[in-house]
């Protein structure tokens, strides 16, 4: 029972340091960043839609009804909107720098849809997928 209770802190202390760990950064050096164009588009011209921007961590909000083009530019960007209604169709198409990048759509009740750009040194790829 005493090696036990000697064990505890140390389990302990094992949990959280592996808890705490970071995301690994990546290298965008030598790399420039890309232009994105991103739609997104409603089956219903009055549904409404929520989503964030991520570029280079810097996060910005956005909404909107029916279609909307956005723009942003960095090394990794990550575009996730969301339906506000239960019903209806979504839809993200976008390119990096000028390039068809892909797209993804869904009609799953409350669902979204994601868009991943990413450009460095050792990787480069879009994803699109939904949720």
């Amino acid at each position: 029972m005493k090696k036990i209770l000697s064990l505890l802190p140390l389990i302990t202390a094992t949990i959280f340091v592996g808890c705490s760990t970071t995301s690994p950064q990546r290298d965008f050096s030598g790399m420039p960043p890309m232009d994105i164009v991103v739609t997104v588009t409603c089956g219903d011209p009055a549904m409404k839609f929520t989503g964030t921007i991520v570029s280079d961590g810097h996060t910005r909000n956005y909404s909107g009804a029916g279609s909307r083009t956005f723009h942003a530019t960095g090394h990794e960007i990550i575009c996730s909107f969301k339906k506000t209604g239960a019903d209806g169709r979504i839809s993200i198409a976008g390119s990096a720098s000028a390039k068809d990048g892909g797209n993804a759509t869904t009609d799953q009740k409350f669902g979204g849809v994601r868009a991943e750009f990413v450009r460095t040194t050792k990787e480069q790829h879009n994803l699109f997928n939904t949720f």
